[in-house]
């Protein structure tokens, strides 16, 4: 079943009696078989990186949209974690930054957070604490852009004749640094060309029966031996998840051999639905379930708890869910409950208020994806 049958289902049952909207939005793992327009939404682990002097000055692009891009200096935390409350950015150190418009994405780069907004899929920017800088990638409007957290490194698929350029573009310097060409079939989902998830110097792209594993910087294709066709995900550190068909057992993997460190099932969650939420090392696993949403869209948990399992001891430990739980790019992880917002340790546990002052809750906690 995909998201848009379980939406459809909801939206007739409601008519017969009041039940809450499931946050359909995040089920963007399950497979598609109609081209269409529509929205995913998951919240990012990313891979922990070791900086000095992490507030500085670097060099951000202002367009990559023509040949010769602006760069323009900008001073900031490029490694700091924020969540949103509509149009404003709210970091963890406490400032707060104004991105004039609802913000739909908050995902991490090496760079700044890379941002889109919901009025406007083509609206890209970073954004740091110093502020926003906008961006220009072409028509990225209806293609799902991988990124790196440890890296300045986006990537995307264009067409090119009867395939297409696996494009990486560096933000840091807005330099096109690779066009690889890959070919194939893609029908499965409805973005207008196949989705990429990139981890280091390693772009994957998901087409039909089978995800291409593109080493973009020695142009060199492969086909993944842990990632399926017809799904896409993010890969940490190597490390990705992956699902059945029908969605019932979810699995973390080792992309390069597809060795399996954690099976999970559907009946292990209360209410048969949860998503697998990799940390930033890829060292973690939290099986959180879907977060069920009211008619003015305000979504929360319907379980208090969920288990983080320790992917190299076999263990597990409950964790509180709050309304929205994700991933700092160094490992914490951020919980936001109400007008509250804190950090925790990668098990939830030793956690610190953060100085952040919301109106009345968070609607994107940094680490999240939200396209249509």
């Amino acid at each position: 079943m995909t998201d848009n049958d379980l939406r459809t289902l909801l939206r007739d049952a409601a008519n017969e009696v009041s039940v809450p909207r499931l946050a359909t939005d995040e089920l963007h793992h399950r497979t598609r078989t109609v081209r269409r327009r529509r929205r995913a939404r998951w919240f990012a682990g990313t891979a922990a990186l070791v900086m000095a002097g992490a507030v500085g000055t670097y060099a951000l692009s202002g367009t990559l949209g023509g040949d010769e891009p602006h760069i323009a200096a900008a001073q900031g935390d490029p490694r700091g974690w924020a969540v949103a409350e509509g149009d404003s950015v709210h970091f963890g150190d406490g400032s707060v930054v104004t991105y004039g418009g609802t913000v739909n994405d908050l995902r991490y780069t090496s760079v700044g957070l890379l941002a889109r907004s919901t009025q406007s899929n083509a609206r890209l920017s970073l954004i740091t604490t110093a502020g926003v800088q906008p961006l220009d990638l072409g028509d990225v409007s209806d293609r799902l852009i991988g990124t790196d957290p440890d890296s300045p490194y986006v990537s995307w698929t264009v067409e090119d004749g009867d395939g297409w350029l696996v494009r990486v573009v560096d933000l840091g310097t807005g330099e096109k640094v690779a066009d690889v060409p890959v070919s194939g079939t893609y029908t499965w989902a409805g973005w207008t060309t196949p989705p990429v998830a990139v981890d280091g110097e390693h772009a994957y792209v998901a087409l039909d029966d089978r995800t291409l594993d593109v080493e973009w910087r020695a142009g060199q294709v492969s086909t993944s031996k842990g990632l399926p066709g017809s799904y896409t995900t993010e890969v940490i550190n190597g490390r990705a998840v992956t699902q059945d068909p029908t969605g019932e057992t979810k699995k973390v993997v080792e992309v390069a051999t597809g060795d399996v460190l954690l099976t999970t099932r559907s009946s292990d969650s209360p209410d048969g639905l949860f998503r697998l939420q990799l940390s930033p090392d890829g060292n973690h696993a939290l099986a959180a379930p879907y977060a069920m949403c009211d008619e003015n869209d305000n979504c929360r948990y319907e379980t208090a708890t969920a288990p983080i399992h320790d992917l190299g001891q076999g263990t597990e430990t409950a964790v509180a869910l709050g309304d929205q739980i994700g991933w700092t790019s160094e490992g914490q992880l951020i919980r936001a409950t109400g007008t509250k917002v804190e950090t925790c340790d990668e098990v939830g546990q030793g956690c610190t208020d953060a100085p952040i002052t919301l109106e009345k809750r968070v609607s994107t906690i940094s680490g999240t994806m939200n396209q249509s």
